[in-house]
């Protein structure tokens, strides 16, 4: 089983990616799973450890930030997010995984980009009791949506949606048994 995770630009979307990857693996164990694979697909590998630590194959990809703002950067990025577009894809065929979950941020665009193309099933996490821009697109074709806030269901489509909580990493959660 292949699973790619996605999300990007802060520690808000990469660490909750690596507690879920801490379930994941401890499901797959639990399981018997013997051949789960997991990815991460951003522009930067946030935290190399973390990625070494939990088995995740990291997948650099170029990503463009869209700023609500005027900036220069606005201009340079379109042709980053193009071109994450591409590799995204091209990336994505490659290791057709089989599911995709995003935390949103700009960064996880090229891969949820894929994702619709190839039909890969879409998870989206969304963090913040309102969504960000990308988790309210990518909502529309996701097959399942997680928050952490029950406010955030205004926004998205409460069919799909489940008040799952923010997932925290084992090392926090047993940090007093250390």
């Amino acid at each position: 089983m292949k699973i790619l995770l996605t999300g990007g630009g802060t520690g808000g979307h990469f660490y909750p990616l690596i507690a879920i990857a801490e379930k994941l693996t401890e499901i797959a164990d639990k399981q018997k799973i013997i051949d789960l694979k997991l990815y991460y697909m951003s522009d930067n590998p946030y935290d190399k450890r973390m990625l070494f630590e939990n088995s995740i194959n990291f997948v650099q990809i170029p990503a463009g930030k869209m700023r609500l703002y005027f900036s220069f950067k606005n201009i340079s990025d379109i042709f980053k997010t193009a071109t994450g577009m591409f590799f995204g894809l091209l990336s994505m065929f490659f290791i057709y995984p089989d599911v995709v979950i995003s935390k949103g941020g700009y960064a996880a665009f090229p891969a949820v980009f894929a994702a619709k193309l190839l039909r890969i099933p879409v998870i989206v996490h969304e963090s913040d009791s309102y969504p960000g821009r990308l988790n309210i697109w990518t909502a529309k074709f996701a097959q399942k949506i997680a928050i952490s806030w029950p406010e955030a269901v205004e926004y998205l489509p409460k069919e799909k949606t489940a008040l799952t909580g923010q997932p925290i990493r084992k090392n926090i959660l047993h940090a007093d048994a250390e």
